[in-house]
């Protein structure tokens, strides 16, 4: 049964709950794509649930998830992704990712912008390439390219996640 109210839950808690929410949504939606939307949709209104500020929540998933999917997009109009149907399970990544700024990737609000730039490139790079080699998506780039425009945008686009999740005074 789920709680009545969110007060019983601690900080702590919700971090290590939307840490297992965000990794069960990105292997769920890799491997069984649109036909997932039926578990990862509820688990994004879960977290809406347990949250203790959700509209703040909200806020920061239309910033993030927005510009991520719509840059995602471009990349594919490129020719740098290629999808076997309209990826809404890629959305509701970015939708989780987002809000993981503000619990279990809450640790890169303290870490300064070169180092989140390197765990930017590095991690969504492979998170992406993980993703081509589980089939989820066709990268029609050689390997080396593929990784190298990944990184770079990447590189980029994690510091300014994280600036953008920061609370707002």
């Amino acid at each position: 049964m789920l709680m009545s109210s969110t007060a019983k839950l601690k900080p702590l808690h919700l971090n290590m709950i939307n840490l297992v929410m965000f990794q069960g949504v990105w292997w769920l939606s890799i491997l069984y794509q649109n036909s997932a939307l039926w578990l990862t949709v509820p688990l994004l209104l879960l977290h809406f649930y347990l949250s203790a500020n959700p509209l703040q929540d909200l806020k920061l998933m239309l910033k993030v998830a927005g510009f991520g999917f719509v840059f995602d997009c471009a990349l594919t109009l490129t020719g740098v992704f290629q999808f076997q149907q309209f990826p809404i399970w890629l959305l509701l990544i970015w939708c989780h990712f987002a809000i993981s700024l503000r619990y279990s990737l809450m640790f890169t609000q303290k870490l300064n912008w070169q180092l989140n730039a390197l765990l930017g490139g590095v991690f969504g790079c492979l998170s992406y390439l993980a993703g081509a080699r589980l089939e989820a998506m066709i990268l029609p780039l050689e390997l080396f390219y593929s990784a190298l425009i990944l990184f770079s945008v990447w590189l980029v686009m994690f510091p300014m996640f994280v600036n953008v999740s920061r609370p707002q005074p």
